[in-house]
């Protein structure tokens, strides 16, 4: 990766603002990682770096809004977090380069054992290791015997959320991930609601006062029911949700993450846990059903994969989107929900230019393709070009340099 952030592109069409709308260029101007221009003229480079782009299209980096990075997707994935530290940074490095060679430039990690997310989002967003920009939350905060129980921060009452919610913002959080219903993936039943209403608020009230957003895996009813209430930002999955949820969700202004394809690669006989198994194959077709009802009914959706989980690789935001799209939404509506609205999720407190937007003054997080993805979704498979802070990243390095390191990290992992 370029060790600059200033850079100029030259000759582009740029796709802008909320819409996405196309825009021919002669010279959009990077400087200290932020867009200061966009113009039809050829700015004076005075020695900075510059890429001819011969027609090619620009757009705001990719976003996953659900990963979990410290995650191997191996078939039964949360066995990982039991791992060395070694081998689990090691992965979150690996799934770094994995997130850039997709053209995805920021990432919201939504759960691990301990800290090891935090500290590689420390050193991603510090520019000391390439990787896509990470907001990190820490511990998912749960009940005792709930989603999650055997690696995230159990807490049961209001006052001991708030207190777990603290350790995590202590920790350098930016997000905070709170545990609303039951999981697919873990052992109980996915449909039953587990923090309540007065512990959900007690968490919200306390990320919210630090300025941090709060996202709970919710994916029955009654949970998402109270996770609203609650004053939540985002439901996370919501494979149950009724229309009654929907509504609610659109009333109070809620972001919908629905991480639809997580249940894709799920099958028998092929290491995954039974439970899970049969948990999934019940739940993929309502699943599937109930984000299509979500898209009809006009709920703002951001993307996210979930990538981590079973057989879920860093890197299939694209199929992601490719699910909304046949499920109702056009492909730009496909694109702005892995960009603009997804960047209102990964914007620190602290942090001034806008995320997932093509304008002056953004972040300069940006993927250049060879054609207008907007015609055609698979035209993003292999970006032609990725940009992070204003860094060119060296596609050609992070292509053998995940050839050098997958044999490694597989025989590591045996």
């Amino acid at each position: 990766m370029s060790r600059t952030s200033d850079l100029i592109l030259r000759n582009g069409i740029a796709l802008t603002g909320e819409e996405l709308k196309a825009e021919p260029f002669g010279s959009l101007v990077v400087r200290a990682g932020v867009i200061t221009e966009l113009t039809a003229d050829q700015v004076s480079a005075d020695g900075t770096p510059e890429v001819e782009l011969n027609g090619a299209v620009v757009l705001p980096g990719l976003i996953d809004c659900h990963v979990h990075f410290d995650l191997a997707a191996h078939a039964a994935p949360y066995l990982h977090w039991e791992r060395t530290p070694f081998v689990r940074s090691m992965t979150c490095f690996h799934n770094g380069l994995l997130a850039l060679r997709a053209g995805i430039t920021s990432v919201r990690d939504l759960g691990s054992a301990d800290r090891m997310t935090l500290h590689y989002a420390a050193e991603v967003n510090s520019g000391e290791l390439p990787g896509p920009r990470v907001v990190a939350a820490g511990r998912p905060i749960t009940m005792t015997g709930g989603h999650c129980a055997d690696y995230g921060r159990i807490a049961d009452g209001p006052d001991e959320v708030r207190l777990a919610v603290r350790e995590q913002l202590a920790a350098g959080a930016g997000v905070v991930k709170l545990m609303a219903t039951g999981g697919i993936s873990t052992p109980g039943n996915p449909g039953v609601p587990q923090l309540g209403i007065p512990e959900l608020a007690a968490g919200i009230e306390e990320a919210h006062k630090a300025g941090v957003l709060v996202a709970a895996h919710a994916h029955a009813p009654q949970g998402i029911t109270n996770a609203i209430a609650a004053g939540v930002d985002t439901i996370e999955h919501a494979a149950f949700a009724d229309d009654d949820n929907h509504k609610q969700m659109i009333d109070a202004g809620v972001t919908l993450v629905p991480t639809v394809t997580a249940l894709n690669p799920i099958a028998a006989g092929i290491g995954i846990p039974a439970a899970t198994v049969a948990k999934s194959l019940k739940a993929r077709e309502v699943y599937r059903a109930s984000t299509a009802k979500a898209i009809a009914a006009g709920v703002r959706i951001a993307a996210g994969t979930d990538a981590g989980t079973a057989l879920n690789p860093i890197g299939g935001l694209l199929d992601e989107l490719t699910m909304y799209a046949e499920r109702g939404m056009t492909a730009t509506e496909a694109l702005r929900a892995a960009t603009v609205t997804a960047g209102t999720l990964v914007r620190r407190a602290d942090e001034d230019a806008p995320i997932g937007i093509l304008v002056v003054g953004a972040r300069a997080d940006l993927v250049i393709a060879e054609q207008d993805p907007r015609q055609d979704l698979e035209i993003l498979r292999r970006p032609a070009g990725v940009v992070t802070g204003g860094r060119l990243v060296d596609l050609g390095w992070v292509e053998r340099t995940l050839t050098e390191i997958e044999p490694v990290l597989a025989e590591a992992r045996a």
